[in-house]
């Protein structure tokens, strides 16, 4: 387990990764063996599987008190329970990418959307990850709603918790878009 904490990891799959480069760059590699949990900078837990489909994020893995409460919540945001995914043709047979965990489920609002991965806690007490603020939806608003972003005004972020505690945002897709593009990279020309 890499966190007694509600967000327990955070999986990408990856093409390739150099452990070096994580080191390099401040991760705290808790171990690797064809799957790599580290530790960010800030102190947000990762796993790395190195598989031949690349996705930027694959699901944010929660430690739920009651895994049958959250997926209630979850459906209510409009939420399906879907195939669990993988990085790997193996579908979690193989010695590198393990299986879904017993008891969990895995939902996304479609199957080719990131999801959640609800996992049954085993511990009384989750406490909140001080890096995690929120688990942010972006949306599309209905035109009745006030300043395109469903709040009171310019710039709100709806917000909700789940039934562990887990605080999801409401991020409207002109919000969004804006925070992108002040946030992007610009491409290099080789």
């Amino acid at each position: 387990s890499l966190s007694p904490q509600r967000f327990k990891t955070k999986t990408v799959g990856v093409p390739t990764y150099r452990i070096s480069a994580m080191v390099k760059n401040g991760g705290n590699v808790l171990d690797a063996y064809g799957i790599v949990n580290v530790v960010s900078p800030s102190g947000l837990p990762m796993r790395g599987i190195v598989g031949i489909m690349p996705d930027p994020i694959m699901f944010v893995a929660i430690n739920c008190k009651n895994v049958k409460e959250s997926k209630a919540f979850y459906e209510q945001l409009g939420f399906m329970e879907q195939e669990y995914p993988y990085a790997r043709p193996s579908k979690g047979t193989g010695q590198f990418e393990p299986p879904q965990p017993p008891k969990s489920i895995y939902m996304a609002p479609s199957p080719s959307c990131m999801g959640v991965l609800l996992l049954p806690s085993t511990k009384k007490r989750i406490s909140q990850n001080p890096v995690v603020k929120s688990l942010n939806l972006v949306y599309t608003p209905s035109e009745s709603q006030s300043g395109g972003s469903g709040g009171s005004g310019e710039g709100d972020i709806m917000t909700l918790k789940d039934p562990s505690g887990v605080v999801t945002g409401f991020i409207p897709v002109d919000m969004f878009e804006q925070v992108e593009k002040t946030t992007l990279v610009p491409q290099q020309d080789s």
